[in-house]
């Protein structure tokens, strides 16, 4: 499979860097385009694909076209390929953009879909949210074209923004707590570089436990002893109402994903 990418910005990259890795069964063909035409010549370079003249050189070549631009461009850049795309399937990736916008940005007839990544995709331990759409027998290759970056959620799109909110913006958000613990550590006395080590190994090692048990409260019990250290650092999470803040953040990238186009 040739896929086109027309945008070469962070998910274009997270999504090409888990494409190209090596050992992977049968591995797509990676085609780029950018305004910028630098930008989508390092990813190309980086990723061993190859970059189209134009928009429309990438869609005659690709067999399937993946749009990463920005939401508040996704029309324009849809209004200008669509005459040419055909039956050649798309998929937009753009935060807040309704699939019903982008198929009424494209010839009647298209085969869309809508796709959530999240960066994690770059190590093959992406989360894919699907809303497939018109995308009809495409459907199948392009649930096991994601497959090889991560795992694909199917989902109903009322749900899309919420479910974006949990896997698009939970390396950030866990990001934020390991630069929290490691600040912490730093404050009791630990090297910085030890503490961000320790910090990022903790939550690695501790994503592994919960994905194997598949129980991530049941983890927490089994962890959390009775007088014990983990037991003391939940109570002062509680104690300050994590549950809360947590819930406001989702809430809030929930509400941000409705407004972004």
């Amino acid at each position: 499979m040739i896929v086109g990418f027309i945008g070469a910005g962070h998910i274009a990259h997270a999504l090409a860097e888990g494409w190209s890795r090596s050992g992977l069964p049968d591995p797509p063909q990676l085609v780029f385009f950018d305004v910028d035409a630098g930008r989508a010549a390092a990813l190309a370079a980086a990723c061993g694909g190859e970059v189209a003249a134009d928009a429309g050189a990438l869609v005659e070549a690709a067999d399937l076209v993946l749009v990463c631009v920005r939401p508040q461009h996704v029309a324009e850049v849809l209004h200008a390929i669509g005459p040419g795309l055909g039956q050649t399937p798309l998929v937009s990736v753009a935060a807040g953009v309704t699939l019903g916008r982008v198929l009424a940005a494209l010839p009647e007839g298209s085969r869309a879909a809508r796709v959530m990544p999240n960066v994690a995709a770059a190590l093959g331990l992406g989360v894919f949210l699907l809303v497939p759409g018109t995308l009809g027998s495409a459907r199948v290759p392009v649930q096991q074209l994601f497959a090889l970056a991560g795992e694909v959620v199917e989902l109903d799109e009322r749900h899309f923004d919420a479910a974006t909110s949990i896997a698009g913006c939970m390396p950030g958000m866990l990001g934020r707590l390991v630069v929290a613990v490691t600040a912490a550590g730093v404050e009791h006395g630990l090297d910085p570089d030890v503490a961000a080590r320790l910090a990022v190994s903790g939550v690695h090692g501790a994503a592994a436990i919960i994905a194997r048990e598949g129980d991530a409260a049941a983890v927490v019990t089994a962890t959390a002893t009775p007088g014990g250290m983990t037991a003391a650092a939940i109570e002062a999470l509680e104690q300050r109402d994590l549950a809360a803040a947590v819930h406001a953040a989702v809430a809030a990238a929930t509400a941000r994903a409705r407004g972004l186009a």
